[in-house]
């Protein structure tokens, strides 16, 4: 996956603990916000965009020096991580849509459509913080750890933020172990956050039955 001097981050021993804190931190502030904030949906959708976006800041401003660079070059990473996104999504979609059709949910496919383009930046924030910022900070607080284990709490932690639905929690602990674990290999966000936009768009409407864009209509009507 990676040559041994590239997985290696020597880092001072006081930002490490500094990475340790923070995530200490995440840890016991997440809960309570996604306890307390969708009792009130304006200061969910502010606090959210606010607190993450600027996490995600912060996390691309740090990249280099927490991220070292890559052996391979940028377009063979790139065509790599995107035959294995596909290979992972494509299929996952073919499911989604099957159980559509077993379940025989409506779905409105230009709906489905517009939900898609809305979800492409929402998916981008997520895994700009998930991969860049908090995989970056796990592979330096947890140095002695292998890109598996990593992926695996990594993508435990996607999951459990999508409680208390447990199907959605499920699936995205599994999506974002396979997401997590692509990420340390090749170190490509788009082919990512194609796929996150793809699977979370499909799994809405063909497997919860929802319509996601009108639910996101009423969400901005409530707000504004």
């Amino acid at each position: 996956m990676s040559e041994p001097g590239e997985w290696v981050v020597s880092l001072p021993a006081a930002l490490r603990k500094r990475f340790a804190l923070e995530l200490a931190a995440l840890a016991v502030l997440t809960p309570l916000f996604l306890f307390f904030a969708p009792h009130n949906v304006g200061l969910y959708a502010t606090v959210a965009v606010l607190f993450f976006g600027t996490i995600a800041v912060n996390a691309i401003k740090q990249k280099e020096r927490i991220w070292p660079r890559p052996t391979l070059e940028w377009r063979e990473r790139l065509f790599r991580s995107t035959g294995v996104m596909l290979a992972v999504t494509v299929p996952t979609v073919f499911a989604f849509y099957a159980w559509c059709v077993w379940a025989g949910h409506h779905v409105s496919y230009v709906n489905l459509l517009l939900a898609f383009c809305l979800y492409f930046p929402w998916a981008l924030l997520q895994q700009s913080i998930f991969m860049i910022y908090l995989l970056g900070r796990l592979r330096v607080v947890f140095s002695w750890a292998s890109p598996l284990v990593l992926a695996g709490i990594n993508g435990t932690a996607y999951g459990l933020v999508h409680l208390p639905d447990f199907t959605l929690a499920a699936v995205t602990l599994v999506a974002g172990s396979v997401w997590s674990y692509a990420y340390l290999r090749d170190r490509q966000l788009l082919p990512i956050v194609l796929s996150h936009a793809i699977l979370g768009s499909t799994f809405y409407y063909f497997v919860g039955a929802r319509d996601l864009y009108q639910d996101w209509l009423t969400l901005a009507a409530r707000i504004f």
